[in-house]
This record gives structure tokens, C-alpha cells and sequence, in this order.
């Protein structure tokens, strides 16, 4: 069971798409992740590339976020977060884009502060996302990459102004925080 964890959305639940090898982001995890953002949540835009039930970026809201994009190209997992935006009275503070992520990056609307990007591990586009997200980040801003084991970070930022600031490793799912270089 997913649940918001703090704000104004607190311990409402939240549908899962039915979606085969789908995984949502563990409290635990979820909660430690929003610790390292802080104040950064506040007043923040945000995109949820990935965003399956929309978890992140529903609990960014919850926290204060002005606003946030939900981006997935499966048409349960955004039937799901539409759900999820209208059980927590988030909707007006959120668009949901039934996208493929590359496509929606590459043409992106707006620029954020935050962006969270959980793909299924066995997506190997990550590349060609890091090449693109800087063009998508404000200034400080920061993306919060969620990956599995054994992916090689200097390798896949190598093409990009992105770099890791932070990675941690909760359970079997690892974070990477990444901001754009100079």
C-alpha cells in the first residue's frame, strides 16, 4: 500500500497501476529522499518522469510544491495517477502526459526544480535522458535518479553536465542526486 507521508495529503492512499515488474518507491526510501531535499520541496516545480502512481511527485506536492508534471507512457499508470491527484485534491497543482520520457524531455514545456526519474531498470534510454534533463533543470536545481545495482554513474553522465552530489542505497534501490556542473 502506498501512502502520502506528510502535508497537506498526509496518509491518503494511493492506487497502483497494473502493470507487470511495476515497483513503486518504498516509504523508507521515499521519505529519506525528501529529508535531502528539505526546504528545496517548497514552492518548487517538479517533474515525475517515470511516474507510475505518481508517488513522488504527489508527496512533492503534499509538501508544498507549486506545481508538477507527471510523465508515463503507459495509459494505466497515468489512468492511475489522474486517480491518485483527485483522492489527494491535488489536480489543479498538476498535468498528467502519457509520454515516452526522452520525448517529453527533448520537447519539454517548462524548466524545474526538481525533477524525479524512476524508470524500470531494464529501460537503457537513461543515457540519452542525462544528455537532455540539464536542458530541462533551473538553476540549483536537482535530479533525483532512482536506479539499480551495479549501474556505472560515471559512465552514464559522460555525455552530460550532470553529476552525482549524493547517492545512497536503500534496500535494493539506489538515488543518485544529480545537479548540473559548471
Amino acid at each position: 500500500m502506498l501512502r502520502i507521508t506528510t502535508g497537506t495529503a498526509k496518509n491518503r492512499k494511493l492506487k497502483t497501476p497494473k502493470i507487470p515488474k511495476f515497483r513503486a518507491v518504498q516509504e523508507v526510501a521515499k521519505q529519506a529522499v525528501f529529508a535531502v531535499l528539505a526546504e528545496k520541496t517548497s514552492g518548487a516545480t517538479c517533474l515525475d518522469l517515470f511516474a507510475g502512481s505518481g508517488n513522488m511527485g504527489i508527496e512533492a506536492l503534499s509538501r508544498g510544491a507549486n506545481w508538477c508534471d507527471f510523465v508515463d507512457e503507459d495509459g494505466r499508470a497515468t489512468k492511475a495517477i489522474e486517480q491518485n491527484l483527485k483522492t489527494t485534491n491535488l489536480q489543479q497543482k498538476a498535468e498528467v502526459h502519457q509520454k515516452e520520457a526522452v520525448k517529453f524531455v527533448a520537447d519539454c514545456p517548462r524548466t524545474y526544480d526538481i525533477i524525479f526519474a524512476d524508470p524500470f531498470y531494464s529501460d537503457h534510454k537513461h543515457k540519452f535522458l542525462m544528455e537532455l534533463l540539464p536542458e530541462t533543470l533551473n538553476e540549483n536545481g536537482v535530479v533525483v535518479f532512482f536506479h539499480e545495482e551495479g549501474i556505472d554513474m560515471a559512465k552514464l553522465l559522460e555525455k552530460s553536465v550532470l553529476q552525482s552530489v549524493d547517492s545512497r542505497r536503500y534496500g535494493k534501490s539506489f538515488v543518485d542526486f544529480l545537479v548540473a556542473g559548471k
